[in-house]
């Protein structure tokens, strides 16, 4: 059955890859991030039913951002919260204002918005809520506590609600990637002054995860067919997670 969706962050790699595979399976899917221009060009692409460009950080937004999707959708039958940043720092030298904005973008965004569409969810007895976090959040990262924090967070949120919801036909689960070859993760190489070799190596399978295994992933668990499945935190993290 064809779903209404909300994705943030798919203008680009991993958020992308998910609203063109939901998409190309026939739902109706909203597209979200900062740059307009991008957001026409993908948009038109994947032939999204629309776009909202804007900085989910921004006072208030979170709230327009909800109204504009419920006046593109009407409702709002998924929900995935794929925005969020990294931060590659050891904990004595992580600015504050670092601090505030993953916090707020990688937890507080994702919950402020769980907490918008799950009245409408209720009322039609049924919703996917799926939160993408991070390998870093279900085992931790040195050097990345603040990231690993604001991910760990978002399996603390996925299980909570999954169990608040589990009568009303609402499943809540968080995906956890490993390292993903993204605009992300090319940032966190040449900026973070991470070795991409070194990273590599300590990934058992030796590759990168590929965004569309992740929409993969992403496309079933909205399905009736995982219904099953909540409150689960799901590593696709080629091995990583094994140590």
């Amino acid at each position: 059955m064809k779903k209404k969706i909300l994705i943030t962050g798919s203008s680009r790699g991993i958020g992308l890859s998910i609203a063109k595979k939901l998409s190309e399976a026939g739902h109706q899917v909203v597209i979200t991030g900062r740059n307009p221009e991008k957001l026409t060009e993908v948009s038109q692409s994947i032939k999204a039913s629309g776009f909202i460009a804007g900085d989910l950080t921004e006072n208030d937004f979170p709230n327009r951002f909800y109204q504009s999707a419920m006046e593109i959708l009407e409702n709002i039958d998924v929900l995935i919260n794929n925005a969020g940043q990294y931060c590659w720092s050891n904990i004595e030298n992580t600015p504050a204002e670092d601090v505030n904005r993953l916090l707020k973008l990688n937890l507080q965004i994702p919950y402020e918005l769980c907490k918008l569409v799950v009245p409408g969810m209720k009322a039609g007895n049924w919703g996917r809520i799926i939160n993408i976090g991070s390998i870093s959040g279900a085992v931790g990262e040195a050097n990345a506590s603040l990231y690993s924090t604001t991910k760990a967070g978002l399996i603390g949120l996925s299980k909570s609600l999954a169990l608040e919801l589990a009568e009303y036909g609402i499943t809540v689960n968080v995906v956890n990637p490993g390292w993903v070859k993204t605009g992300l993760s090319e940032d966190a190489f040449s900026q973070e002054g991470l070795n991409e070799n070194e990273q590599l190596e300590m990934i058992p399978q030796k590759r990168w995860v590929e965004p569309d295994e992740i929409a993969e992933l992403v496309r079933y668990l909205i399905s009736d067919s995982a219904q099953g499945i909540t409150g689960q935190s799901l590593n696709l993290c080629c091995g990583l997670s094994l140590g």
